[in-house]
């Protein structure tokens, strides 16, 4: 049996200054290279192994490390091995869109909706994840940027990104 996405809230920034959510990452569910900058992100692995990529640096983290992703920093992370990792993920300060971005992705893969790295199959799921999770492209993938943008900006306007929340987040 395929395991499934969890993902637990267990502090919201809608009453309190961190959002901190604990989730799995399944083998093989990877980010590209990216970074955010409303928030620093911290990391702690409470079971498996996590690749994650910092800077300039490319870490293996195993069950205990931290590792803490200051805001405008670049950074992935990839679960290359054939086990889950189930991380704690802090942000400070919280954020309620990145929340509500990690239970929609969660959502979308639990519905098959999501392709085995974890990224969205259609494109405007895509660009809402990517919208609302605050997350800034790298390199050449910077130019669709806006592209993203405009797309998630429509989706809300049309009401599309309600009907995720009221499906996953609620």
């Amino acid at each position: 049996m395929k395991k499934q996405g969890y993902i637990k809230l267990i502090s919201s920034a809608g009453n309190n200054k961190f959002s901190n959510i604990e989730l799995n990452i399944l083998p093989g569910e990877k980010t590209p290279w990216h970074y955010h900058n409303l928030f620093s992100e911290t990391f702690e692995v409470l079971k498996g192994t996590l690749k994650v990529g910092k800077g300039k640096d490319i870490r293996h983290l195993i069950e205990g490390d931290i590792v803490t992703i200051e805001p405008n920093e670049k950074h992935f992370y990839h679960n290359i091995s054939s086990d889950e990792c189930i991380i704690k993920v802090n942000l400070d300060p919280g954020n309620k869109n990145f929340e509500n971005a990690l239970f929609i992705l969660k959502g979308l893969a639990k519905d098959g909706l999501a392709s085995a790295a974890g990224t969205p199959r259609k494109f405007t799921d895509l660009t809402l994840f990517v919208y609302l999770s605050n997350s800034r492209m790298i390199g050449s993938q910077k130019i669709a940027e806006p592209v993203f943008n405009f797309f998630a900006k429509m989706a809300i306007r049309k009401g599309y990104l309600n009907k995720l929340i009221k499906k996953y987040c609620e």
